[in-house]
């Protein structure tokens, strides 16, 4: 019983973790957009994600 609820509770912990990268991701896509609407980027091989560390 212990050993399905530590299983149980090492997904639902993936599962916020792919929410958070999703969450993170988005917010940096949004902002890229309403940065490069205003200036030229200077690096147009730049990645999309700034959030490259917490993918597992």
């Amino acid at each position: 019983m212990v050993i399905q609820r530590f299983e149980m509770c090492i997904q639902l912990l993936r599962l916020a973790m792919e929410f958070i990268i999703a969450v993170a991701e988005a917010i940096g896509i949004v902002i890229e957009q309403n940065t490069s609407h205003h200036r030229l980027p200077s690096h147009p091989y730049a990645a999309s994600v700034p959030f490259v560390g917490l993918l597992p």
